[in-house]
């Protein structure tokens, strides 16, 4: 459906990095395999957040918002093949650190 880079705290703290690679895909299309532990969160912009992390070993693999919820925002890293990912625009840049530096060619939005 779409990628971007997220530049919210909580995406800082779930990748201990400035920001997180992510691409959504269609719920409704997608069948998830295996078990998954998750956390809820409110993000930054108030919406409720449910994170899925491997209960193995713990890294990140997809997030689904109330605000898009027929929508899985999968984590780039999860992709064996990350040559194909290419963000289309940046969220939340309002909360990015000094320190990560974003091609500034890729379009900005807010997400509220």
């Amino acid at each position: 459906m779409f990628s971007l880079l997220c530049q919210c705290t909580q995406c800082q703290k779930i990748t201990g990095s400035g920001h997180s690679a992510q691409f959504a895909v269609d719920a409704n299309k997608t069948e998830i395999e295996g078990l998954v532990k998750k956390y809820k969160l409110i993000s930054d912009a108030g919406n409720s957040v449910e994170s899925a992390f491997c209960p193995n070993c713990g890294n990140p693999i997809y997030k689904t918002t109330s605000m898009m919820p027929d929508t899985f925002v999968f984590h780039a890293a999860t992709l064996d093949d990350q040559r194909f990912f290419k963000p289309k625009f940046v969220v939340n840049s309002g909360s990015g650190q000094l320190w990560d530096h974003i091609d500034p060619g890729i379009e900005r939005k807010e997400q509220g």
